[in-house]
């Protein structure tokens, strides 16, 4: 078992770190930004009128993608019901909508392919699964993003001796949020999820969090900061049902022991 420590909050007794990848580990802001604008463009083809309220359904504002928006975080099902249900606010009948949606999607991904070429290794998250690796936790990586993602992205930066098993989202599991997602990454392992921390950059992975020792705010992986309001809004605090948790900017602010 281990000790992590993260600006004054400790969490002993660990034997597992659940981490996230898109915004924690992997650079995905522009890569996203892209997708999201050739999804729009391509909705707008096909339903007049759509583009605008599509890039805001996505979590786009007058600056740009947002860190908490629905392609920042959602699944790829989520993605596709969200920009369905703009497409439904502009006239497009709800059946042809959800097909457009899903085959824009696809379509956009076809123009950023491979992912993994376009969501590098944030600074500093190598080094942290360095240090990771020197101690006797299980290293879990959770995702929204679909399991192939995972794989691949963990191929590509040379990551397959960092991790003890890789959970993404797949028809088994659709959400990171339900209560089997964790469960099955733990059963995997032979671990149970208050025997973890989770280290991630949104709402989600909070959520996720209650049900293990604590959760672990990573805000240094989007530019601007991701805010901690962000993922623990306002409404949210005194709640019985949050983990214990803290914030970091920086992987160097998460010590080990």
């Amino acid at each position: 078992m281990g000790i992590i420590s993260c600006n004054g909050q400790t969490f002993r007794d660990v034997q597992a770190v659940f981490i996230d990848k898109d915004g924690t580990l992997a650079d995905v802001a522009n890569y996203l930004s892209q997708l999201g604008y050739a999804q729009a463009q391509l909705m707008e083809d096909q339903v007049p009128g759509s583009y605008d309220i599509i890039l805001q359904t996505l979590g786009f504002n007058d600056e740009g993608l947002t860190a908490s928006g629905l392609l920042a975080v959602g699944s790829r099902h989520e993605t596709v019901i969200g920009t369905a249900a703009a497409a439904a606010m502009v006239g497009c009948p709800w059946i042809q909508a959800t097909e457009l949606a899903a085959n824009t999607l696809k379509a956009a991904d076809q123009k950023f392919l491979p992912k993994a070429k376009y969501t590098p290794l944030l600074p500093g998250a190598l080094d942290f699964l360095k240090r990771l690796k020197q101690t006797r936790l299980k290293i879990i990586m959770v995702s929204a993003d679909a399991q192939n993602n995972l794989e691949n992205f963990v191929a590509c930066y040379g990551l397959t001796p960092y991790f003890d098993y890789l959970q993404g989202v797949s028809s088994q599991q659709p959400s990171k949020v339900d209560p089997g997602f964790l469960q099955t990454a733990c059963h995997e392992i032979g671990i149970l999820p208050h025997q973890g921390v989770v280290i991630g950059d949104a709402a989600s992975d909070l959520r996720m969090a209650v049900a293990a020792r604590g959760f672990i705010g990573f805000l240094g992986g989007w530019c601007p900061q991701v805010s901690a309001a962000n993922i623990l809004p306002r409404s949210a605090l005194g709640q019985e049902t949050l983990p214990s948790y803290t914030f970091a900017t920086d992987f160097n602010q998460i010590l080990l022991n």
